[in-house]
């Protein structure tokens, strides 16, 4: 997983994604296929970062599959406080500062941070100071279903 995150820190804002063939040829070892990398161009995908910010956050879907999902998550202003049931949840700073609430704790993270918030535990996002702006790559294998997140402020438990 680290080695990861550190090669996907050296390819911004170029995200190389490597697919996969279907079958190994007679030279190869075993488990090993023939593949192809798709580049995705951070630029491309931020291109309208300006307009498309809404709600304190915005987020540019990279990569998914039924193993692994990445994003370009913004967060420009508070997030509700929610929890994940049924993943873990990865995220990179790649600009700005974040203030974190992971249970009762509060912390700001700050470009080349790595967080890692366990399946089940409480958490929101918001910048330091209102105008500022953060962006980061989430990494969540498996990915966790949006559908089953659960909102903790609408269902009055923020306390």
């Amino acid at each position: 997983m680290k080695k990861l995150f550190s090669l996907v820190a050296l390819a911004l804002p170029t995200i190389l994604l490597i697919r996969a063939g279907d079958k190994a040829s007679p030279a190869q070892p075993a488990g090993e296929r023939e593949g192809v990398a798709s580049n995705i161009h951070g630029g491309e995908i931020l291109r309208d970062r300006e307009s498309n910010s809404t709600a304190g956050r915005h987020l540019w879907p990279l990569y998914s599959s039924a193993e692994a999902r990445m994003n370009y998550f913004e967060v420009t202003g508070p997030s509700a406080l929610h929890f994940h049931p049924d993943a873990d949840h990865r995220l990179y700073v790649i600009e700005g500062k974040v203030a974190l609430t992971v249970g009762t704790n509060t912390t700001t993270v700050t470009v080349g941070d790595l967080i890692i918030i366990p399946k089940g535990v409480r958490h929101r996002y918001d910048v330091p100071a209102k105008g500022e702006r953060a962006l980061l790559l989430t990494f969540d294998a498996p990915p966790y279903d949006s559908r089953k997140t659960v909102n903790l402020e609408s269902a009055g438990l923020s306390n």
